[in-house]
């Protein structure tokens, strides 16, 4: 599965990055996410709980920043497994920062999302849905924090 789009915050690109960077308010930001830890300046775990179509699952996760390029391009690889129905989750994620017109940011996100197992079998059309919420739901938390911090 695919996923693609932009989003504009009211702040300056740094702020978005390093609002990115920090671990409480991402993952405050995350629907379902549990658990949060950096492990080093890269690599971080957790737990994310999700309800696709009739089945729920909670993946323990890690996800790596594979390359940066402060503070206009993240990139990240994220694998996890399901402990309900053992299935797996794997991600890619490019999101590029640049400014946006009236001083504030444009944030560009590219990511593909592959499933196997259980939760793969459930279909492209439910569980794209699902991610589809999960995205909005995100950016949507993350332009209220960003933006309230900026204002």
């Amino acid at each position: 599965m695919n996923y693609k789009g932009n989003v504009t915050f009211n702040a300056e690109p740094l702020a978005v990055w390093e609002f990115m960077l920090d671990v409480d308010k991402f993952s405050s930001c995350m629907p379902g996410v549990e658990d949060l830890m950096r492990v080093d300046d890269s690599t971080f775990t957790g737990v994310m709980r999700a309800k696709v179509g009739p089945i729920s699952g909670v993946f323990a996760f890690e996800a790596k920043i594979i390359e940066s390029a402060p503070p206009t391009q993240l990139q990240a690889h994220v694998v996890g497994t399901d402990t309900l129905t053992n299935s797996t989750m794997t991600s890619n994620i490019t999101m590029d920062l640049a400014g946006a017109d009236a001083g504030g940011t444009q944030l560009t996100y590219v990511a593909t999302v592959d499933l196997e197992g259980r939760l793969g079998i459930i279909g492209d059309m439910v569980i794209r849905a699902t991610g589809a919420q999960v995205i909005k739901v995100f950016f949507q938390r993350m332009g209220e924090q960003v933006d309230a911090a900026n204002a």
